[in-house]
């Protein structure tokens, strides 16, 4: 019984997965985080709804990133204080994979894409195979305009994200290469199929950390305090 997290945008999302089948799952999101709030809330209530306790678990996963600085420490702290406190293993699957494969056919290249603000997202190209996601790609930064992803623009590749609105006003006149879906966030309820393709890695707990991509930069407040 594995317990997924992941928290690396403004959806904060937990699922159950059991021999590479989901069980359950659960999500909230909103325009600003409820990562701090909602998380373990989310976590008791998945386990209540099946009847299950920590001590059930055999594993922890939780997305990596790229993704949001203070999502990805929630939910990866989340998940070192679960498998410290109950010694389980933890398990880590790139944020870019976890969305929803079973709309597209065998073969069809994914380009994953994350808001990085801006013109530029965080993105990973992925072909699928048994349902499964395979990588094609590392992680970039991508400042994104209408050359952008070209060597792709044959492979009919659809593109999903949490900002593919922002992409398809981006790429201009070459957006009519590719299949852009909606804006969707990156969600545990399909991190199954990473674990089904063999993308999980086994982390240290001590010392395991995001993979943020980019270094944190503190914005300045615009409140005005006096």
């Amino acid at each position: 019984m594995i317990l997924c997290l992941e928290t690396a945008t403004k959806n904060c999302s937990v699922s159950l997965v059991h021999n590479n089948v989901l069980l359950g799952g659960k999500s909230e999101h909103g325009e600003k985080f409820v990562h701090g709030e909602r998380l373990h809330l989310l976590i008791e209530e998945l386990l209540a709804d099946h009847s299950l306790k920590v001590a059930d678990l055999d594993a922890v996963c939780v997305g990596k990133g790229p993704g949001s600085y203070t999502g990805l420490r929630i939910g990866v702290s989340t998940a070192k204080g679960l498998c410290y406190a109950s010694n389980l293993p933890l398990w880590s699957v790139p944020t870019l994979g976890c969305f929803d494969s079973s709309p597209f056919s065998e073969g069809t290249v994914v380009i994953s894409v994350i808001d990085a603000r801006r013109d530029e997202v965080f993105a990973q190209v992925w072909r699928l195979q048994n349902s499964s996601w395979i990588p094609e790609t590392s992680v970039e930064s991508v400042i994104v305009h209408q050359d952008s992803f070209t060597q792709w623009q044959q492979s009919n590749a659809v593109i999903v994200g949490d900002c593919t609105s922002k992409v398809q006003e981006l790429l201009g006149h070459n957006v009519a290469h590719f299949n852009i879906q909606p804006d969707a966030f990156p969600d545990a309820r399909f991190m199954h199929q990473l674990i089904t393709s063999g993308c999980q890695r086994v982390e240290d707990v001590a010392y395991f950390e995001p993979f943020y991509l980019k270094d944190f930069v503190a914005e300045k407040s615009k409140k005005k305090w006096f």
